[in-house]
């Protein structure tokens, strides 16, 4: 038995990164690839994986400890300071965002059929998660993770994240509830029992795992510290089930709460190298669960693709109007929306709990289960149309008469500028570019989307503007025209091209600087109009291999 479910687990892998490869040749993301290997071959396709009754429960357990394993690295991931990266705004459009679709998707639920609480409740949080997962390595993908919309959706996904623990204990909850309503005592046993074991489990990780990683027995062997990285995670994860709870939620718990500790950087690059095995695992995992057979029968693959084309589009509105209502502009809501639509991984989780509390009974696991596959399979093609459909909304919205990308009027002077540099950005890289422009006595003239940003350069003595330099409006806003030089410091390539390319239609004659962040795009931004591109991995290579040979020859000996 045990052999057999190993030998199940090898081909279900096998099967999933075999299909991922041929993928990746197109260009679909490998994520994809892994939940149709797990589809392929589990019970709804060929029979393959998991087709015996006996094979349930284990696959069950499989997919229960990958997701664990998965929740545990990406809580290591949420830092006090990633949190306090995204700001005030962040925090704002994922609370907003999570609120707002989980009172619409309720509110619709019970428009529809009999309320029951419980249930809305369940299928609200299934439809108002998203996939970190996916969205993540999509935009890594395309370098877009530093762009406007990824700050954005990286911010909202957080939150989400965040938001899965309690969204596991109300529903946890809620299902025993419904099952022992004469029985009150047992749920006060439970919550005491849960808050008995988080206690234990912050004391050990603050006190106890430290002090491990920190003696002189796991510092020599570099062994130690993967296998207790691994052995608290699945601990957390074991101990989270035997006290009534979810696997998958004392994982993740215990990644937040090591995360705020001195060893999580050195835990999480440990545990780095099998991510990419957990992911798979998980993903193929929760292919085994699509019933293809249930979905094409009874006309139920058209109930599919409604719940989920109405459960995209409701989350892409949601979004944008939140983006938009905190100060973002209309292309950039449109395309975070467009992005974070799909249903995530997350929801496999609570949807499994919802089923095995009584809270969805067969028919709707299973139509949710296969709504958020196909949304999943969906989310690429809609992240690659986000742009231009970003695009063709603000163009109708500008035809009825929206103003659309409002400046700041807090500077007006920028009209009579002339003979100016321009920055696009003010972070880092921007805001030195200034200073030095500056000291050699040119009048500097920034444009940022970033309020915060903006209010900086401003404090600094600049001359700046809110706005997005991809719009050919806010170029001449700028009064680029006359300006002399151009420096373009942002961190998105594709925002760093459209800058160009508006800004060279405008001034054939003007001097372009700009920062590419990777240096296979250099060639992109050249084609486009930019005089001279400087790579941060080049510029930092030369420097460092410069710093190395200036060192080395001072360490030369005297040999006379």
């Amino acid at each position: 038995m045990g052999w057999n479910t190993l030998g199940e687990i090898l081909f279900l892998l096998v099967s999933a990164v075999t299909i991922a490869a041929i993928l990746e040749r197109f260009k679909i993301s490998s994520i994809i690839g892994y939940l149709l290997g797990g589809m392929l071959v589990g019970p709804g396709m060929l029979g393959l994986v998991g087709a015996g009754e006996s094979d349930t429960g284990r696959f069950e357990v499989m997919t229960e400890l990958g997701v664990s394993l998965l929740l545990f690295t990406i809580g290591l991931e949420i830092t006090p300071a990633k949190i306090r990266l995204f700001g005030i705004r962040g925090g704002i459009i994922g609370i907003a965002q999570i609120l707002g679709t989980l009172v619409v998707v309720m509110g619709i639920f019970f428009l529809m059929r009999d309320p029951n609480p419980s249930t809305a409740f369940a299928i609200g949080c299934m439809v108002t998660l998203s996939s970190t997962a996916v969205v993540m390595r999509i935009l890594a993908d395309r370098t877009e993770v530093d762009s406007s919309y990824g700050r954005d959706a990286m911010a909202i996904l957080l939150l989400q994240d965040l938001a899965v623990v309690p969204m596991l204990i109300i529903i946890g909850m809620m299902g025993e509830a419904s099952e022992i309503t004469t029985e009150s005592p047992k749920i006060t046993d439970t919550t005491f029992t849960m808050l008995i074991g988080v206690g234990a489990l912050i004391l050990i990780a603050v006190f106890v795992l430290p002090r491990l990683l920190g003696s002189n027995v796991f510092r020599r062997n570099r062994d130690f510290p993967v296998i207790l990285a691994l052995t608290t995670a699945l601990t957390a994860a074991w101990a989270s089930h035997a006290i009534g709870l979810s696997a998958e939620l004392g994982a993740f718990m215990a990644g937040i709460i090591l995360a705020r500790t001195d060893f999580a950087r050195q835990m999480r690059a440990d545990v780095a190298a099998m991510k990419s095995i957990f992911l798979t695992l998980f993903f193929a995992s929760v292919g085994l669960l699509a019933d293809v057979g249930w979905v094409l029968a009874d006309w139920h693959w058209i109930q599919v693709i409604l719940i989920c084309a109405v459960g995209i589009t409701l989350k892409a509105i949601i979004i944008a109007v939140v983006v938009i209502l905190t100060g973002g502009r209309i292309r950039t809501a449109v395309r975070t929306g467009l992005t974070i639509s799909q249903i995530g991984e997350f929801s496999f989780v609570i949807g499994t709990i919802a089923f095995g509390r009584g809270l969805l009974n067969e028919n709707g696991f299973q139509m949710l289960v296969s709504a958020t596959l196909l949304s999943l399979l969906a989310t690429p093609g809609l992240i690659a149309i986000a742009e231009d459909a970003g695009i063709f909304v603000e163009r109708i919205l500008q035809k009825m008469g929206f103003r659309v990308a409002p400046f700041s009027k807090g500077n007006e002077s920028s009209n009579n500028m002339s003979g100016h540099v321009v920055v696009a950005g003010f972070g880092p890289s921007g805001e030195e570019a200034a200073r030095t422009a500056r000291l050699a006595g040119h009048e500097i003239l920034v444009v940022d989307l970033n309020p915060v940003l903006v209010q900086k350069a401003r404090s600094e003595g600049f001359h700046a503007e809110i706005g997005n330099s991809t719009q050919l409006e806010i170029l001449e806003h700028m009064n680029l025209g006359s300006a002399r030089a151009l420096v373009v410091t942002l961190p998105d390539p594709s925002s760093v091209i459209s800058t160009i390319e508006q800004a060279r239609s405008m001034a054939g004659d003007l001097v372009i600087v700009a920062r590419a962040r990777y240096r296979r795009v250099v060639s992109a931004i050249e084609k486009a109009g930019a005089d001279h591109v400087l790579s941060e991995e080049g510029v930092i290579g030369t420097v460092m291999g410069s710093t190395v040979v200036s060192l080395l020859d001072l360490d030369i000996p005297d040999t006379e």
